[in-house]
């Protein structure tokens, strides 16, 4: 159970931040949402904040990266930053969701707060909201309504399991 939660917001509230990051990055019509590409300009676009790509071993086995707001840090498993490159759809959600990390909590400013056991909705979890965050940016809903589950893999880059979650909010 999460022991944190964020202020509510919606698939729509992200699905509009989505489409103004992508606008900011001058994406808002481009579908394959370019993850590395993206990931190493942030150190230019966000000095403050450093990007780091660890050795795998700096990790432990089930953790793929992490995102420090009070230390102003994002780190990625090397593995994982080679398996993006090669468009390995599990690998781009997992950058793009510590981005979203760090986009929600440290750039916007969501609040976070101590959850002491209550039951925290899915719109109040960080890590849902990262979810979405990212899903929202790899499958753009303008761009890509009316796909079928194949065609969101196939054309956005990623995992049937990503693709099956956005499939389901593409109507």
């Amino acid at each position: 159970m999460t022991e944190y939660k964020v202020e509510k917001k919606s698939r729509k509230e992200f699905r509009r931040i989505a489409y103004a990051i992508r606008k900011f990055l001058n994406l808002q019509n481009v579908l394959f949402f370019p993850v590395v590409q993206t990931w190493e300009i942030l150190p230019e676009l966000f000095p403050e904040w450093e990007f780091r790509i660890v050795d795998d071993s700096f990790l432990p086995s089930n953790v793929h990266g992490y995102t420090d707001v009070v230390k102003k840090e994002v780190c990625i498993k090397e593995s994982v930053y080679e398996g993006a490159c090669l468009n390995r759809g599990r690998d781009r959600m997992t950058i793009l969701h510590e981005i979203a990390h760090c986009i929600t909590l440290g750039i916007l400013g969501f609040r976070l707060y101590r959850s002491f056991g209550e039951e925290i909705r899915p719109c109040e979890n960080p890590e849902w909201q990262a979810n979405c965050l990212a899903g929202e940016l790899l499958v753009p809903y303008h761009l890509a309504r009316g796909f079928s589950i194949e065609e969101i893999m196939d054309k956005c880059g990623v995992s049937r399991e990503a693709a099956l979650k956005q499939y389901k909010h593409l109507s």
